[in-house]
């Protein structure tokens, strides 16, 4: 399953900085602000000192912003119902429909956003492809149908471990699409990076169809779910409601620990990505790459440091603890800079920012029995999906904001806050 989770990912977080980009210099064009993305010269001096800039430069950003607040919304609102109904259903019927929906909902927005590109028209014409995608299930419903299709083929001690690879895995396609999706654009424009893109989901597509063993096959003596129904919601209730050993509050704390933590690594992204195409930083495309890159690499080696040598001498639940330690320390420095040095520096202090999620989801898997991990994990991925997108919603909303007075780093430190949440409950 591994390659399909990394070219799905390689493909999905490629979109991201892809498409905002994309979306601010569209932008930018109409209202007449120069945004160069394949420049290396800065902004900073001339768009600070000259009012007349500096004010559209805050119009292009705050439009750019309420754009990735309607994409967010069509690709999350509709991902978080159907990732509730498919997880449940996959327990009876199997793990590889739910995997295919929505890598089939990627390969459509793909194609929507090449129309896009090539015809000239509106962005707004993007929402088409976010709600196609969003209807297809997103990237929730592939996490949760990997997350119980992993559960199926582990062992129980090696669990958190896998997991742990899978978040690896993540990391580390968002390190080489970031590291790459620079020199594409600078090379090739937006429509380069996009043709790789579907290229890379319609492998996917085809090796789950050819080359991925389904864990899960319809059993005579298990109640039967149709896919839209109130019996897949109640799957999902009882799981939450069986009295068990591991303790009913210790799994909802641990779901809303899990999903917290969304916030600060999924939720934050289009501001962060704003933030560093404003004044003073001015990236270019390459060096926010070089950024993303760096940031994910170091998340993806920190996971499976953390699950493979840390846990020999520190439990689980401390090196979640230190993880959540790491990731408020990554954002009030990011809140603070002003350089670009500043920012790189910021990717390397994130190193357990990623063990995180998976000790949380280890946790939880170990509690359930094997025939309720889909109701399970659809349950953390659309409640992930659901605190991503009120995260995004939110940042995104006061980002404009804070960017009338000049303090575009307070959305981070707000991050900050949400992040020290789990770590004193």
């Amino acid at each position: 399953i591994e390659p399909v989770i990394f070219l799905y990912v390689y493909g999905i977080l490629m979109h991201g900085p892809v498409i905002q980009q994309f979306v601010y210099s569209k932008i930018a064009k109409q209202k007449g602000f120069f945004y160069d993305p394949s420049s290396h010269t800065g902004c900073g001096n001339e768009t600070r000192y000259n009012s007349t800039l500096h004010n559209l430069e805050q119009e292009v950003q705050a439009t750019a912003a309420y754009v990735q607040i309607g994409i967010t919304m069509f690709e999350s609102l509709p991902s978080i119902v159907l990732s509730l109904m498919v997880g449940s259903w996959s327990d009876c019927h199997g793990r590889k429909p739910a995997i295919l929906l929505p890598v089939i909902g990627s390969m459509l927005e793909a194609v929507c956003v090449l129309i896009v590109m090539y015809c000239d028209l509106d962005v707004y014409v993007l929402f088409i492809g976010a709600l196609l995608n969003g209807c297809s299930g997103y990237l929730p419903t592939l996490l949760m149908g990997i997350m119980a299709y992993i559960a199926d083929s582990t062992d129980e001690s090696q669990r958190a471990l896998r997991l742990a690879i899978m978040e690896a895995l993540v990391f580390t396609g968002g390190m080489v699409s970031q590291l790459t999706s620079g020199l594409w654009i600078d090379k090739l424009g937006f429509t380069g990076p996009y043709w790789f893109i579907f290229g890379c989901l319609v492998i996917a597509f085809f090796y789950t169809i050819f080359l991925v063993p389904e864990t899960r096959f319809p059993d005579e003596n298990t109640e039967k779910s149709r896919f839209f129904s109130c019996k897949t919601l109640k799957r999902i209730w009882k799981v939450y409601s069986t009295p068990r050993d591991g303790g009913r509050k210790n799994m909802l704390l641990l779901t809303l620990n899990d999903a917290l933590t969304q916030v600060a690594i999924q939720g934050v992204g289009p501001v962060m990505t704003l933030y560093i195409l404003h004044s003073p930083l001015c990236f270019s495309a390459d060096d926010l790459g070089y950024f993303s890159a760096v940031r994910f690499l170091v998340m993806g080696f920190g996971a499976v440091f953390g699950l493979k040598f840390l846990v020999k001498w520190i439990d689980e639940l401390s090196i979640s603890r230190l993880g959540l330690l790491t990731t408020i320390g990554t954002y009030v420095l990011f809140g603070f800079s002003t350089t670009r040095a500043m920012v790189f520096i910021v990717g390397a202090v994130g190193l357990l920012n990623g063990a995180v999620a998976p000790v949380f989801k280890g946790m939880l898997s170990r509690i359930v029995s094997r025939d309720e991990q889909g109701a399970l994990f659809s349950f953390v991925a659309s409640l992930e999906t659901l605190c991503s997108f009120i995260g995004a919603l939110t940042l995104s909303s006061m980002y404009p904001a804070f960017l009338k007075h000049d303090l575009p780093g307070m959305v981070f430190f707000l991050v900050a806050i949400v992040s020290l949440i789990p770590l004193l409950v």
